[in-house]
């Protein structure tokens, strides 16, 4: 009786620590990267187009917990298969920052409906993600010839 008194007991302190460890080990893990896009369009605007063959202003806030690894700005179109992405290191180690980029549209991007998806990721491996709807325009509808605006990066 005793040995079988000694068994369940055993098993059940087992159970318990394997039960705490199993909770310590979750609340020690950072918390998935937050992204929170506030501003697309051309320029420096907030209309949710971009031209071919220009660029795209992209502002977004981050906040990782587990340090930035890489930020990866990727647009595809909503019925299509024309896709293309830049990925950003500059922000690598950085717990929270502003992401101010302007992304290259290519020359050959067909005019449509795209997604934009904001992809970061951290040093722990783990992803967050925002996504904002996006219309590109040919170039011939842009009416802003480029020359007087800054679009350093």
């Amino acid at each position: 009786m005793n040995r079988k008194l000694f068994l369940g007991a055993m098993l059940l302190l087992s159970a318990n620590a394997l039960f705490f460890s199993s909770c310590e080990d979750d609340n020690d893990k950072p918390l998935l990267p937050m992204v929170k896009i506030t501003e697309v369009g051309s320029g420096h605007s907030n209309d949710g187009i971009g031209y071919a063959g220009s660029d795209v202003h992209i502002n977004a806030e981050i906040i990782a917990e587990g340090l930035i690894e890489s930020i990866t700005a990727e647009i595809h179109q909503e019925d299509g298969n024309f896709e293309f992405q830049e990925v950003y290191t500059d922000a690598k180690g950085l717990k929270n920052t502003t992401f101010h980029k302007h992304l290259d549209i290519p020359k050959e991007a067909p005019e449509g409906e795209y997604h934009l998806h904001l992809v970061v990721k951290d040093q722990q491996g783990q992803t967050g993600m925002d996504e904002a709807h996006l219309i590109i325009k040919p170039a011939s509808d842009n009416e802003d010839d480029g020359d007087d605006h800054d679009h350093s990066r």
